[in-house]
């Protein structure tokens, strides 16, 4: 793990990402950390973009309500459903 302060960040900003690459940077501010700088594939960054999604978490907590006050549906009745509307 390395470290870097606000001025470093500021003034090296592509070689501190290029290094995040391979592991993870600290920010420090004032010698206290303040920020991470790590590496993320495009496939981590959708799954935190949806795990951060408001929306998204309100969707589900809503569709976990119903499913509990409901019961669930088995597979082959949501896709018989599905074909009917569909055709």
């Amino acid at each position: 793990m390395k470290f870097a302060n606000v001025r470093e960040l500021k003034n090296k900003t592509s070689e501190i990402l290029r290094r995040a690459e391979k592991e993870a940077v600290i920010i420090t501010s004032k010698g206290k950390p303040r920020a991470i700088v790590t590496a993320i594939s495009e496939e981590d960054f959708e799954d935190y973009l949806l795990e951060k999604s408001v929306g998204l978490q309100d969707m589900l907590a809503e569709a976990q309500a119903e499913y509990r006050s409901k019961g669930g549906v088995t597979l082959e009745d949501y896709l018989s459903k599905r074909k009917r509307k569909s055709g």
